[in-house]
């Protein structure tokens, strides 16, 4: 009993130290939050390291010496002092080409029990002319990524969840390949900016997006994808007629795809304008397209979500979703569909419905040219584990919820799954268990896997689980979630979501996702 009530000196834990690599690009709008998992910086460039160092308490280690290691392309070793906030700067420059992985520890050899690393990714610079086209999401604004091409500032950026989306793969390009030959598509309904070639209506200078009224980009598919067809056209003869690469994400994907059908909905003379346009594409990324259709959708107009089959999704008879499938697709739907800016009578939503007739008409034939597709699709798996006293009973089937907004499935390019998708990889043999890449021809796709288990209390009904809804929570929070995926934390250098290197210049077998596509078209130009 002494030996229990006893006052004790309190164990402390480990110190923690940390590294983090200032994007350079993102510090214009966000300096207290330019500093992320790593970095794209220019071969012989500055790159910028901030160490922080804290005592098991929290309390700053001051006036310590921290041993930094460099490992990778530019292997150093050096020694840096924390100041009396416990941190410390460090900046390097990069002689050689590739990937430098950055850590940290005290000199001391106290016990770190919290250590983070920092990813350099040394990239060429320069000026080469490669069009590039970046096609957004629904509900987006074109400014953003017009400042992030143009290297500029935006004032409006503290309330606009889209500011820096892609930030990492644009510093990327932005920094071996001319801006000038870039392009952020203005959507039929996006009069926010003009720039040459593209021809939106308004100058940045004379209106600026500054609320759904005005920036809707929620207009039909096929206008979109005329109005694509127009931008590629323009772009490639501006340039010599060079062949041009899309970027696009969410809805930008169902516009790319009905372009590279030919836009088989509107006037002859439009489905020229796509036809011709398709011939002119090199290379088509997709990141959570929504050529298939949302499934959130097909469930606000009507489908009643415990009745979701498609592939991977376990059969209602044995299924152990059955009784919370609405209530999980309540539950997205409701954290969703404010940022998302939902308006399920605006035609974009009708298009973006599963087998909707844009959907039907552009996925009945391949795409035309000779474009190779990448395509990156999030895929969490949601497991239910159940707790009754101290016994718990692990998931034994995954319910795959997509992105939460596309599912993971129907990887044939003419499919029209009845619950939608965001797979395309057509022809590409199954993924098999822990497999996470496959390809077949042109067709490049990877799935981002990320497995959640949700705690429902056996005691309660199901469906009153307060367990269940802050699992569903960690569900939202996923960093291949539909809304994340576009944030720096998912696609910065050193990102926690990694994928399959299929160009063998990444030094590793993986990578992140920003590298391995500018790995890609560096490789295709000749450049890595």
């Amino acid at each position: 009993m002494f030996a229990c009530c006893s006052p004790r000196p309190t164990p402390q834990s480990g110190s923690s130290v940390s590294v983090c690599a200032v994007d350079g690009a993102r510090a214009k709008d966000f300096p207290n939050g330019a500093c992320g998992t790593g970095a794209f910086v220019a071969q012989h460039d500055n790159a910028m390291l901030q160490i922080e160092a804290r005592d098991g308490s929290g309390h700053p280690l001051a006036n310590s010496q921290i041993h930094l290691r460099i490992h990778g392309a530019n292997s150093s070793t050096t020694t840096v002092t924390t100041g009396s906030g416990g941190q410390a700067e460090f900046t390097y420059a990069g002689a050689n080409l590739g990937t430098d992985t950055v850590t940290v520890a005290p000199a001391s050899g106290v016990n770190v029990s919290k250590a983070h690393t920092a990813v350099i990714h040394w990239i060429p610079s320069g000026t080469t002319i490669h069009p590039i086209i970046w096609v957004h999401g629904i509900h987006e604004d074109a400014t953003d990524f017009a400042h992030e091409l143009n290297g500029t500032a935006d004032a409006d950026q503290a309330g606009d969840a889209s500011e820096q989306t892609f930030s990492g793969l644009i510093g990327a390009l932005t920094t071996t390949y001319s801006s000038s030959a870039m392009e952020a598509f203005c959507y039929v309904d996006d009069i926010a900016w003009t720039n040459t070639p593209s021809g939106c209506p308004l100058s940045e200078t004379t209106h600026e997006c500054t609320g759904v009224s005005d920036c809707i980009s929620q207009g039909p598919v096929d206008d979109n994808a005329v109005q694509l067809s127009q931008v590629i056209s323009s772009l490639s003869q501006a340039f010599g007629n060079r062949q041009v690469t899309l970027i696009a994400y969410s809805m930008g994907g169902a516009v790319v795809r009905t372009l590279m059908a030919g836009c088989r909905n509107s006037t002859l003379s439009d489905q020229t304008s796509c036809q011709t346009a398709a011939a002119l594409v090199d290379n088509v990324f997709l990141l959570n397209a929504a050529q298939e259709g949302s499934w959130l959708l097909a469930a606000k107009h009507g489908l009643d979500p415990a009745t979701l089959s498609g592939d991977g999704i376990p059969a209602l008879a044995s299924s152990p979703f059955t009784a919370v499938l609405p209530m999980i697709e309540n539950f997205l739907f409701a954290k969703l569909k404010d940022h998302l800016g939902l308006d399920l009578n605006a035609q974009a939503e009708i298009d973006l419905t599963p087998q909707s007739q844009n959907i039907r008409e552009h996925n009945q034939i391949l795409p035309l040219g000779t474009a190779e597709f990448y395509s990156f699709y999030g895929d969490i798996r949601l497991g239910i584990q159940t707790n009754y006293l101290i016994y718990k009973t692990p998931p034994q089937t995954l319910l795959p919820l997509g992105d939460l907004i596309m599912l993971a499935q129907s990887d044939p390019a003419t499919a029209t799954p009845l619950w939608g998708g965001a797979a395309l990889c057509d022809g590409c043999p199954t993924l098999g268990a822990g497999q996470t890449y496959h390809d077949s021809g042109r067709y490049h796709a990877w799935s981002l896997t990320d497995s959640i288990t949700v705690q429902m209390n056996g005691l309660v009904p199901l469906l009153s689980v307060p367990d269940a809804a802050s699992g569903l929570q960690a569900v939202i929070n996923s960093p291949v979630q539909h809304l994340n995926i576009s944030q720096p934390a998912s696609q910065d250098p050193g990102s926690s979501v990694q994928v399959h290197d299929i160009t063998g210049l990444a030094g590793s077998g993986t990578t992140d996702m920003s590298y391995e596509s500018d790995l890609i078209i560096g490789k295709g130009d000749g450049l890595e």
